[in-house]
């Protein structure tokens, strides 16, 4: 295992082996090395939640990228163009729910979406559909073999854009090193993992923040110009507890193994969001809170009903559920009572949602002092979010809300009319008009990257916690996240050692386009079930 200063050695090793490249003029070589060290502080913290450092060998290789043909630059309709940029849209997921509710929302705008590496997953109809045109979609990795190709062709792409917006994985340097130059467009990134490192800040005209705590981190330890920072809500699809959802209630509550009488609390996120970390668990919370009240029930979309949902359901007799990955959530927000959010990692997306169906939220702040951006805090909403530090006041609050229907109507109206006036379309539309006015006013100003300090405090600590129980990586994940962009020779050899540590296929040793061809030939030719 190694150490918050260990990482940090490994991820300036990363990145002094790409500056060398950068200066010897082995751009594409650098690039590479340059995603590595990104996805290696992603998912391994160093104490540095972005690199000044490296974000100036990204400036050196981005000065390199091949500039827009003249054709390129001509504008065809006075309409605002809105070019979205993402690494990878999925079936579910808050990034990918944003990009769609965004270009929905936005009828004013025209909107096309640039994926830099989509591999073999079809996009999702929740994009597909809400897009204008076939011609809005682009697949960088079916047509650009390189990263620094990526970036020349999302350059020309967006060259006669009003506005880029950039949903990117975080250690995705495509469109670090597409955007960010005088006479293009300015770009928004959206700060969708503002509890991790990413790289991008040099190349961001516009850091688009979802919460205060995102922006303060944003600030004090990505090294962006407060002035850059825009701090709005997210477009939100808004449900509520009328028509089928509310007449279905008790079949609804039954379909899931809950008796009307039974007080159903229930929480949505990924499965890892969950993994306990330390001696507090959203699992032992609500255990100590089912001895109390023992007719309650947690039901919880996101994580398997295996391993520690398994033994908690057993232990519980069945009051603590793990339903798996659902596609759709409103059913299972239609049958509850309260909302919990995930804990140690909290889940923002998922919490909104469940707001505006009318349901009191609960978010834990069992965190260390300093780690904020851990919990769930939201502009607009936080007065009215239940928030207890400790887990005799988790359990108390629970109570009051289990004990008390009223209060629970009365605070779950509050929230969702809270959640109507911030997220509404309405309220968006007013919102992005801000967003695109910052965007204009940062594309006339030099981007200027500040110092990015290194830490080793509770946050930085609780991160890597997190990161070591539940998502730790290594440095052999992050290599062989990038093996398709290495010299065939370098791939064959890297893939060679990294079996012995890691599982990995075969066709991980062809470039990313012929793998995107071997997958549709494969649904092709694969008869459907």
């Amino acid at each position: 295992m190694e150490t918050i200063s260990g990482n940090r050695e490994n991820f300036q090793a990363l990145v002094h082996r790409a500056a060398r490249l950068a200066a010897a003029g082995q751009w594409e070589r650098a690039a590479v090395q340059a995603q590595i060290a990104a996805r290696f502080a992603w998912t391994d913290h160093t104490g540095l939640f972005a690199s000044q450092e490296l974000e100036e060998v990204l400036g050196l290789i981005r000065q390199s990228v091949e500039p827009p043909p003249p054709r390129f630059l001509a504008r065809t309709s006075n309409v605002r163009r809105v070019v979205h940029v993402a690494t990878q849209v999925y079936g579910t997921g808050g990034h990918t729910q944003s990009i769609a509710h965004w270009i929905r929302q936005d009828q004013a705008s025209r909107h096309e979406l640039v994926v830099t590496r989509q591999g073999g997953s079809d996009v999702p109809d929740k994009i597909a559909s809400c897009l204008p045109d076939s011609e809005a979609l682009t697949l960088l990795d079916r047509m650009a073999a390189g990263l620094v190709h990526r970036a020349a062709v999302l350059r020309r792409m967006v060259a006669s854009a009003d506005v880029a917006v950039v949903h990117a994985h975080p250690h995705d340097v495509v469109p670090t090193l597409a955007l960010g130059l005088p006479g293009l467009p300015p770009a928004v990134f959206v700060n969708h993992a503002d509890h991790v490192f990413w790289q991008g800040t040099s190349a961001a005209g516009v850091v688009l923040c979802l919460r205060e705590s995102g922006r303060d981190l944003a600030v004090n330890r990505r090294g962006v110009e407060a002035g850059r920072c825009v701090v709005a809500n997210r477009p939100l699809e808004l449900h509520g507890l009328t028509g089928p959802a509310a007449t279905r209630r008790s079949a609804l509550r039954s379909d899931l193994g809950a008796r009307e009488t039974d007080f159903v609390v229930v929480s949505a996120a990924a499965g890892s969001k969950y993994d306990p970390v330390g001696t507090d668990s959203l699992i032992g919370l609500f255990q100590a809170f089912l001895v109390e009240r023992p007719g309650s029930r947690l039901i919880v979309a996101g994580p398997d009903p295996t391993g520690i949902w398994s033994r908690a359901a057993e232990a519980t007799g069945g009051r603590i559920q793990a339903l798996g990955r659902l596609p759709n959530i409103s059913t299972l927000l239609g049958a509850a009572d309260a909302y919990v959010d995930s804990f140690p990692f909290a889940s923002l997306t998922s919490l909104l949602e469940a707001g505006s169906h009318g349901l009191p939220l609960v978010t834990f702040r069992g965190h260390p002092e300093d780690c904020a951006v851990l919990g769930s805090d939201s502009p607009g909403l936080d007065g009215l979010l239940l928030a207890p530090t400790g887990s005799a006041e988790f359990v108390s609050v629970l109570k009051m809300l289990s004990d008390s229907p009223s209060f629970r109507a009365t605070r779950g109206a509050a929230v969702r009319k809270a959640i109507i006036d911030t997220h509404s379309p309405s309220a968006w539309q007013e919102t992005v008009r801000g967003v695109y006015a910052a965007a204009g006013r940062a594309g006339s100003t030099p981007i200027v990257t500040g110092p990015t300090p290194w830490r080793n405090g509770p946050l930085d600590r609780m991160v890597a916690k997190v990161q070591l129980e539940t998502g730790y990586a290594g440095m052999g994940a992050a290599v062989a996240d990038s093996l398709p962009f290495l010299a065939a020779p370098e791939r064959v050899s890297r893939w060679a050692d990294l079996r012995v540590s890691q599982s990995l296929s075969p066709t991980q040793l062809l470039p990313d386009r012929f793998r995107c061809w071997l997958s549709d030939a494969r649904r092709r030719f694969t008869p459907a079930s």
